[in-house]
């Protein structure tokens, strides 16, 4: 097996490969994209995936995006709502980066395109769990995906970027002698290519596929934790793993996530009986932080199903205005039309199902 810390040979190079780019990106979901946008035009650069472009779990988020660009919110509120869900376990230094740039974030979104929902001229901004001002901003329930087609539409324009699709990283190339990185090492076209960069950029996303039951698509398997692992990075709070407390719960569906904003406009989380039991475990009832609801999800089904790991609560969306439910919900009509539930006269099934990475590769700001 070739030492990976080690220079390759010419001959480990695929004649169809480029050899060098000023700049690696590994991942294309929205976090590698917008990587890549965001460098100078006049660097090469090339966008590594595993799969094909929109493949990843950006082009599946549902929700939104969290800023605080209304008048009656804060940078400071939203740093303490964030610390709030987090039980003091967060790097404040890090909440306070992402914060405060988060309205830039926003700007730069929408001047490429993305296109938010709107009330009247300004951004529309809906409510979620644990934040205390509405601060969500969307496209229908489709969020994700109107972010990813816009970004991959830009890169596809910049004759900078190359995408190399079907390309699996294996390993961080390191120099022996410095060790810092100077590359990767992929599976492209049915050989092991090393490519030479100036540097890498791991957005490769989180690890979801490492449970049975997960929001997250089949590209999810956390390679970039390992990447970075295998060439002496630190990694950290990789126990953390977030649970989304509405994943759709049917026989032969996929865990299809059910966006918190459904709760966030009204809908009610209840039990068999019908009971809002939420409330029985915080006062915030299904509007509290995600893993205090999943938490309540599963201790319910506990106490109330013989086989909790294969039970489920419903979320009922009767306490929301039809017309508002086909407007802001739409791709969810569809998808659970296709299961055979009717979300304007049934409640959807639903339970815990794993969502999201909180851990990662340690790095600085």
């Amino acid at each position: 097996m070739q030492d990976f810390k080690s220079s390759p040979d010419e001959s480990s190079r695929s004649a169809n490969t480029p050899s060098q780019f000023d700049i690696i990106v590994v991942g294309s979901g929205a976090a590698g994209l917008y990587a890549a946008l965001c460098l100078p035009a006049h660097l090469q650069v090339g966008l590594i995936t595993k799969d094909t472009l929109k493949t990843g779990s950006s082009n599946w988020a549902q929700g939104g995006i969290a800023a605080a660009i209304d008048p009656s919110d804060s940078p400071e509120l939203h740093l303490e709502d964030t610390q709030r869900a987090g039980v003091g376990l967060c790097d404040r230094e890090a909440i306070k980066f992402l914060v405060e740039n988060a309205s830039a974030a926003i700007d730069s979104l929408v001047k490429m395109g993305v296109a938010f929902d709107r009330k009247g001229k300004k951004l529309a901004m809906t409510l979620e769990a644990a934040h205390s001002r509405p601060r969500v901003l969307h496209s229908a329930d489709t969020t994700g995906r109107a972010i990813v087609d816009t970004l991959t539409a830009k890169v596809l324009e910049r004759p900078n970027i190359q995408v190399l699709s079907h390309a699996v990283a294996l390993s961080l190339w390191l120099n022996p002698g410095t060790g810092h990185c100077q590359g990767i090492s992929l599976l492209y076209q049915g050989q092991i290519s090393w490519l030479k960069a100036s540097a890498v950029i791991l957005a490769t996303g989180g690890g979801g596929q490492v449970f049975a039951q997960t929001t997250n698509p089949g590209v999810s398997t956390g390679d970039g934790v390992a990447l970075a692992w295998r060439a002496g990075a630190i990694v950290r709070d990789l126990e953390f793993f977030q649970f989304h407390p509405t994943a759709l719960t049917k026989p032969g569906a996929p865990r299809f996530l059910i966006t918190e904003a459904v709760r966030g406009e009204g809908a009610h989380l209840v039990d068999h009986k019908g009971d809002r039991f939420a409330f029985n475990y915080h006062p915030a009832g299904e509007l509290a932080p995600r893993d205090v609801v999943s938490r309540a999800i599963f201790s319910h089904l506990e106490k109330t199903s013989a086989d909790p790991s294969h039970a489920h609560v419903y979320l009922d969306l009767q306490p929301i205005e039809p017309e508002r439910i086909r407007y802001r919900f739409p791709n969810i009509i569809n998808v659970c039309q296709h299961w055979g539930i009717d979300i304007l006269k049934q409640p959807i099934p639903v339970a815990p199902a794993a969502h999201y990475w909180m851990g990662g590769v340690a790095c600085d700001l």
